[in-house]
């Protein structure tokens, strides 16, 4: 298992490493997770590529 050393008060999100977009809550707003383990759950509960889609730190 990894272990990351997150700031306090960081946000998540997804991101698509072949077209560098994000995933989106909804048309006008990315979704934001306030920890890496919701993105990672988010991420295998919709089927994403996980070899695609990665986290990624915000603040």
């Amino acid at each position: 298992m990894k272990m990351f050393s997150d700031p306090p008060g960081a946000h998540f999100r997804i991101r698509n490493a072949q077209t560098g977009t994000y995933i989106h809550a909804t048309l006008f707003r990315i979704r934001e997770f306030r920890d890496r383990l919701d993105a990672l759950a988010y991420i295998k509960r919709r089927g994403l590529n996980q070899d695609i889609y990665y986290v990624e730190v915000v603040r």
